[in-house]
C-alpha cells in the first residue's frame, strides 16, 4: 500500500479539486407570506382568448422596461428575463376559462454579484413595474391589429382616392389651360401673319 495512492484517495482529491472549481449560486430567500398571498399578487387575469398575443406582450413589456430576455418558451407559455444582471423576472401565461388568461410573475432580486437573491414579495413593484405596462402593451397591440384591419386602412384608402382625384383634375386643368395658351398664341401669330 505504500508509494501508490488508493482509488478512494484519487476520487476524494478528484472531487476536492472539481468542487473548488464549482462556483457555487448563492441561495434564493423565499417570502415569508403565504401561498395564497403570493399568488394573488404576482398574478392578473386577462379578458383575451388569444395566448400568442398575451405572450408576445409579455415580450414586449419585458424588452421595453429594458429587460433581457434570457429564455422563451412559448409552449409552457415562459419568458424569463433580466435586467442589469440584478434583476430576475419570469412570468408564464396560462389559460383560465376559455375567454380568459392569466398570467402569473416572479421576480427575484440580488443586491450584489456574489450576494443571496431575495424574493420580491411587494404587491406595488408587481402592479406598477410588470402588469400596468403588460397591460398596456396588450391594449395597444390590439387598437393596433383593429386600426390596420379596419378604420386605419378604410381612412387611408379614402384619403389616397381624394388626393388622386384631385390631382387628376388639377391636371387635366393644366392641360385645359395649356391647351386654350398654345390656341390663343397660334392665333395671335396667325394674325401677326396676315395683316
Amino acid at each position: 500500500m505504500t508509494g501508490r495512492p488508493s482509488q478512494f484517495t484519487s476520487i476524494l482529491v478528484l472531487g476536492a479539486v472539481l468542487a473548488g472549481c464549482a462556483t457555487e449560486r448563492p441561495p434564493i430567500l423565499l417570502s415569508k407570506k403565504g401561498a395564497v398571498e403570493l399568488r394573488v399578487m404576482q398574478s392578473r387575469a386577462f379578458d383575451t382568448d388569444n395566448r400568442n398575443k398575451v405572450f408576445r406582450g409579455i415580450i414586449a413589456t419585458f424588452q421595453d422596461l429594458g429587460y433581457s430576455v434570457m429564455k422563451v418558451e412559448p409552449s409552457a407559455g415562459t419568458v424569463t428575463a433580466d435586467k442589469l444582471a440584478r434583476l430576475k423576472m419570469t412570468a408564464t401565461v396560462y389559460p383560465r376559462s376559455k375567454d380568459r388568461m392569466i398570467v402569473r410573475s416572479n421576480a427575484i432580486v440580488r443586491l450584489g454579484p456574489n450576494s443571496q437573491g431575495h424574493q420580491v414579495d411587494e404587491p406595488k413593484f408587481y402592479q406598477q413595474r410588470f402588469f400596468e405596462p403588460l397591460s398596456k402593451a396588450i391594449f395597444l397591440q390590439a387598437l393596433q391589429i383593429e386600426d390596420a384591419d379596419t378604420s386605419a386602412v378604410e381612412k387611408a384608402s379614402e384619403k389616397i382616392k381624394n388626393t388622386e382625384e384631385r390631382l387628376r383634375k388639377e391636371a387635366e386643368e393644366r392641360r385645359k389651360k395649356v391647351k386654350e395658351e398654345n390656341k390663343k398664341a397660334a392665333e395671335n401669330e396667325n394674325e401677326d401673319n396676315n395683316p
